[in-house]
Parts: C-alpha cells; sequence; structure tokens
C-alpha cells in the first residue's frame, strides 16, 4: 500500500467531477446553484473485515491495492481504493462501526459498470451475497462489513430504474 496524503489523493477526484458534471462549475442558466453528489464515498467497518473487505474491493471490483491515508490523530490510516472509471471509496477501520446487519440499513450506494452483467456474475462468483429490495431492478450485493452496493449501467445508470408492478 501507498501513503499519501488524504485531500491530495481524493480532492482532486471531486474537482474534477463537478467540473464534468456542470461543464464551468458556476451556476447553471437560472439562478441555482450547480449541486451534484460526488462520486466520492467514504465507510467505517469493523477491522475484522479489513482484508475481506480489500480482496472485494482490489480483486472482485479491480480496484487495485488500496491507499493508506495518513489522519493527523488516527491510530491506523484510512484506506482508499480508486475504480478504474473514475470515483474512489474510503473506509476507516474502527470498533465503532455498525455490525454487517445495521450497516446494511445505512446508505446504499451504486456503482457504474459498463458491463454490469459480467460484474454480477463476479460478485456472485465471489459468494458476495446479494441483497434484494423489491422496489427496483438494480442487483445489489452486501460488501465484507455489510455496506450495500448496487451495480448500475455506466451509459444507462436508470437501468435499474423503479418497479411498478
Amino acid at each position: 500500500m501507498n501513503n499519501t496524503d488524504r485531500r491530495s489523493f481524493l480532492g482532486g477526484i471531486a474537482m474534477a467531477t463537478v467540473a464534468a458534471s456542470f461543464g464551468t462549475g458556476t451556476a447553471d442558466a437560472g439562478d441555482r446553484p450547480g449541486l451534484a453528489f460526488s462520486n466520492r464515498a467514504h465507510i467505517f467497518a469493523s477491522p475484522k473485515v479489513n482484508e475481506k473487505l480489500i480482496w472485494c474491493f482490489r480483486d472482485v471490483l479491480g480496484c487495485g491495492a488500496p491507499i493508506s491515508l495518513n489522519a493527523p490523530g488516527m491510530a491506523e490510516p484510512i484506506l482508499a481504493f480508486r475504480f478504474p472509471g473514475g470515483g474512489s471509496f474510503s473506509v476507516e477501520f474502527t470498533e465503532d462501526a455498525l455490525d454487517e446487519q445495521r450497516a446494511r440499513r445505512g446508505a446504499w450506494l451504486e456503482i457504474w459498470s459498463s458491463d454490469p452483467a459480467a460484474l454480477k456474475r463476479k460478485i456472485l462468483e465471489a459468494g458476495l451475497p446479494q441483497v434484494t429490495y423489491p422496489a427496483t431492478n438494480t442487483f445489489y450485493f452486501a460488501a465484507p462489513g455489510g455496506q450495500v452496493l448496487g451495480v448500475v449501467a455506466g451509459g444507462n445508470p436508470s437501468a435499474g430504474e423503479l418497479r411498478t408492478k
């Protein structure tokens, strides 16, 4: 794992996302300011799932080895993963993290894939549990530690749109 500064690693990604989302990053045609989610996420996970979570993001999702981010006042570094197509995901390992069942009740995140069917197969073959949600067609799974991730088509993020029946 490489050591680097958290802001320099993650900050550049966030700024590029904002600029890409809004062209120049300025307010759009009306009086309303530009506003969007960035493509960066941070979670807390139990130290017990450290190696499994690294395996999940490095090998199953193809993010490569994590970067070790040293934060002032923290005993352990934060691990950060870069997705091959953009975006980042950082993890702080702490005993205070939610257990796997409670983590499933937190925020659910979506990852874009140019081939969602192939990624779904890879996730299931790796033995990661599928999580079903009856209101949508999106394929969701639980990463080690309980974080729920959905897989959607990068070119068509609404492919997992809500079910109507």
